[in-house]
Parts: structure tokens; sequence; C-alpha cells
């Protein structure tokens, strides 16, 4: 469900005209996986609980099932405190943003001040939505 929030196109719509089997893709997860049996999980917006500003990148049929659940993460610590703890289900789907997670200080800071800002802008797009 990747791509611009600011573009009239969703990816996911692709498959509506093509078929990814026949291009010999195994699987598309968000078309595939029942979200009925699994917990999704995602660093879009450079943070852990993205869904308060994703435009696209959630499930939103069951978002509110995971938060009445207790399954709101802030940071990577309470994702790994709730699996030390048992708490999280036993099927998670997680998709990560590879660029955010870079040791050097100057790509690292780059990526969080251009996250801040979007963030600002799609929190404005859900809000007006």
């Amino acid at each position: 469900m990747h791509g611009s929030p600011f573009s009239p196109w969703y990816s996911k719509d692709l498959w509506q005209h093509y078929d990814y089997r026949s291009l010999g893709i195994i699987g598309e997860p968000y078309l595939d996986i029942d979200f009925n049996d699994f917990f999704y999980l995602t660093d879009t917006g450079r943070r852990w609980d993205g869904y308060k500003v994703s435009l696209r990148d959630k499930i939103p049929v069951h978002q509110e099932r995971w938060i009445s659940q207790g399954l709101v993460f802030r940071s990577t610590k309470d994702i790994i405190k709730a699996a030390n703890e048992g708490r999280l289900p036993d099927k998670i789907m997680m998709t990560f943003h590879p660029q955010r997670w870079n040791d050097a200080f100057v790509p690292w800071a780059k990526e969080l001040l251009l996250q801040k800002v979007k963030n600002v802008v799609k929190r404005g797009l859900v809000l007006f939505k």
C-alpha cells in the first residue's frame, strides 16, 4: 500500500486490473492475509502508532479492535516489552521502511525531519478527509 499520500492513485488498485499470480508473485499481503487472524504492525510515518497519520498504510476495519486489545505501541521498546510479557498475538504482519533504521546520524536526522513534516501534513489530510 505504499505510495505518495498526495497521489490520486492507490497502489493496491493495480491488482483490480492485473493478476499478480500470473506475474509470478506468490501473494499480496494486503489482499491475501485474513486480518481477523493477524495483527498488523508498521513503522509508517516513522512511528509504530502511525495509523493516526497514515492515509493508506493501515487496516481500518480492524484497527479499533487492536486498540481495544491494547495493541498500540509508541516505541520499539514497547513492542519488545509486550513480546517479553507474551502480550503480542501469535500472528503478526510487520511492514518496515529500512531507510528509517539508520545508525549514521545525518541520514537518520534527515529522515526524522522529513517524516515529522510529512506527518503534520498527513494528519491534516486525515482530519479533513
